[in-house]
């Protein structure tokens, strides 16, 4: 008499399906994790900007309000 399929394991078809799943999972997991990593680039490179532009914005302001300041580089253009 055959052994009742649970003491044998799961049939092959359902071992390749969950392989496949399996398969299909990883392959979406390391899809997120490029995603993810551009993301963290990109968020990377805005900051970087923000930071420059808030430099620039703040010499700017200085040069500005600063008579000192001002004197010296109109002197020297």
């Amino acid at each position: 008499m055959p052994a009742p399929a649970s003491a044998a394991g799961p049939a092959p078809a359902a071992r390749a399906s969950r392989r496949s799943r399996s398969r299909a999972a990883a392959g979406r997991l390391e899809v997120a994790r490029r995603g993810f990593e551009r993301s963290l680039i990109t968020l990377r490179r805005a900051a970087l900007d923000a930071v420059d532009s808030g430099n620039l914005a703040s010499l700017t302001l200085r040069l500005c309000c600063d008579p000192r300041l001002r004197a010296r580089t109109e002197g020297t253009a």
